[in-house]
C-alpha cells in the first residue's frame, strides 16, 4: 500500500528507491545495483529497509563516493558530487538512530 514519507506528505511512496527524491534515483540504482543487485531488488519491494540494507547501501555509495576525488586537495568530481547528494538523500529518509 502506497505511504506518505515524512517531510514529502505530498508525495506517494511505493518502494525505498522511490523513497528518494527523483534526481537521486537513477544514480542509487546504478551504484547499489552495480554491486548489489539482489540488495536493490530488495529494496524496490521494501517500504523501510532493515539496518543492514542501511549499511550495505551507505557502504556501496561511500565506496563509489571514494573513487569520485581530484586534484591536490581531493575535490569531489561533478559525480562525487551528485553521490555525496545521494548519500544526503538516503540518510535524510532513513537515519541511523541508534541502531
Amino acid at each position: 500500500m502506497p505511504w506518505s514519507q515524512p517531510g514529502r506528505m505530498n508525495e506517494i511512496v511505493i518502494n525505498i528507491v522511490d523513497s528518494l527524491p527523483e534526481q537521486h534515483r537513477t544514480l542509487f540504482a546504478e551504484i547499489v545495483g552495480q554491486r548489489d543487485p539482489e540488495l536493490l531488488a530488495a529494496l524496490r519491494e521494501r517500504s523501510k529497509p532493515s539496518v543492514a540494507e542501511r549499511k550495505k547501501v551507505e557502504k556501496y555509495l561511500s565506496d563509489a563516493l571514494m573513487t569520485q576525488f581530484v586534484g591536490p586537495d581531493y575535490e569531489p568530481t561533478e559525480l562525487g558530487r551528485r553521490i555525496e547528494h545521494t548519500i544526503d538523500a538516503f540518510l535524510e529518509d532513513w537515519p541511523f538512530k541508534n541502531e
